[in-house]
């Protein structure tokens, strides 16, 4: 019984083991990348929705802006080193955020910055502020794509 139950423990461990090396295959790095990607662009889509007036939903936009502001701070480990387009041309990324790793650093941070401020400002309530900031938001986005 002990033996058994041994053996079935290393299998799972094995197995376990196994399953986390293929866990980070650049093929499933970069879906998970492209999952966040279209969660940043979900949230702001519905903010700038709001913004325009073609929703009313104002009181719903702290919680969008706050959903980008927690993204952002994910995206520096979204881009390690094999996952761009010298080996994935599919991927949408630009070159650069691996060829001048520094300056992406620098612009993600910029993004988290840029964020946190529109959460802030969300919380007023006020559209024309809102409005104000997603443009920055927008530019910050725009840096890397």
């Amino acid at each position: 019984m002990k033996i058994s139950i041994l053996t079935g423990t290393m299998v799972l461990v094995l197995g376990l083991g196994a399953q986390a090396l293929a866990v980070d295959e650049p093929e499933n790095v970069i879906k998970y990348r492209q999952s966040v990607m279209k969660v940043l662009g979900g949230h702001t889509g519905a903010i700038v929705a709001v913004v325009k007036g073609e929703v009313s939903y104002v009181g719903d936009v702290a919680a969008h802006a706050r959903g980008i502001n927690e993204m952002s701070k994910l995206l520096p480990g979204l881009f390690p080193k094999g996952t761009g387009q010298d080996n994935y041309p599919e991927t949408r990324a630009l070159p650069e955020l691996w060829n001048d790793r520094a300056k992406f650093e620098a612009a993600a941070k910029n993004l988290q910055v840029q964020s946190a401020k529109l959460a802030a400002v969300a919380e007023g309530g006020d559209l024309a502020a809102i409005g104000a900031q997603v443009k920055n938001l927008g530019k910050a986005c725009g840096s890397c794509h």
